[in-house]
């Protein structure tokens, strides 16, 4: 069963010449424990779409529906925070905090005892491959791939059932692309979460559960 649906979804906006339509007419369903990718040419759609799966925007005709309920009848700031997760390119992360207190801040703002909140972050950095030696350091202190890590943990400790990956390796070397892209699979095929990854990179898309493809704000299924 689906946890998250397109119905008919699409998104135009006027620039200072034309009305564009960047997303048009898209239906697709995103199921727990499967990896999925979307694909495309920069000016595709893939960024649009994925900005209206994660609640940041809502569609201009269709719909965004999260466990049956529309994206547009729902308070989109608690989807994010308790639902769904982005994780992006440049990682987000905050950068007066330590990679611990990163992780430690979505279980802040759910009013978390302290104690176990400490706990869940150390583990959960000990399992994306962050060493306690490194839970001190602010992001500037760490690589790209500890810093996009470091993201996920916090995606993690959240405990968001859907995570929304934007070209999550675009600023990494293959080596840590590699590592990023295996544990966004094993979240979805170990822990039954729903992982959209947008990616510009067919073999990354290779090793994902289904394919979509973006051509001029339409989607085309199993490429």
């Amino acid at each position: 069963m689906d946890i998250l649906t397109a119905k008919n979804a699409s998104f135009a906006y006027q620039n200072k010449s034309q009305t564009v339509r960047a997303v048009r007419e898209v239906s697709c369903g995103f199921e727990l424990g499967k990896c999925y990718a979307i694909v495309g040419k920069s000016g595709s759609g893939k960024t649009t779409l994925l900005s209206l799966l994660a609640g940041l925007e809502l569609p201009t005709e269709g719909e965004i529906l999260f466990d049956g309920k529309s994206t547009a009848q729902i308070d989109c700031d608690e989807y994010r925070r308790d639902h769904a997760a982005v994780i992006y390119q440049n990682y987000n992360l905050f950068p007066l905090l330590t990679a611990e207190e990163n992780v430690l801040y979505p279980l802040k703002l759910k009013k978390a005892e302290r104690a176990a909140s400490k706990e869940a972050a150390k583990r959960h950095l000990n399992a994306v491959g962050i060493d306690d030696s490194k839970f001190k350091r602010f992001p500037s202190q760490l690589s790209g791939g500890e810093q996009q890590r470091v993201a996920i943990a916090r995606t993690l400790a959240a405990g968001n059932r859907i995570i929304l990956a934007d070209e999550p390796t675009g600023n990494l070397d293959i080596t840590n692309g590699e590592q990023v892209v295996e544990i966004l699979l094993r979240l979805a095929h170990e822990e039954n979460r729903c992982v959209i990854i947008v990616t510009h990179d067919l073999e990354i898309a290779s090793q994902t559960d289904e394919v979509f493809m973006m051509r001029d704000g339409m989607l085309e299924q199993d490429i």
